[in-house]
């Protein structure tokens, strides 16, 4: 039977930068390549991009 393992999302900057170098340096392959590359984007979007508030218009202060 397969045994899944599950990657724990980085969650500071230092984690994600741990995670980065572990992920480079590594031999993983198939499954637990995609896992482990999935967590770094996952945590790489919650750092990175603002979570909007409802559905703004861009410039519509200036109007």
């Amino acid at each position: 039977m397969l045994k899944l393992t599950t990657v724990p999302v980085p969650q500071t900057l230092q984690e994600l930068d741990e995670a980065v170098k572990q992920f480079q340096t590594s031999d993983f392959s198939g499954e637990e390549l995609i896992r482990r590359w999935q967590a770094i984007r996952d945590a790489s979007l919650k750092e990175f991009v603002p979570e909007r508030e409802g559905d703004r218009v861009p410039g519509e202060e200036s109007y």
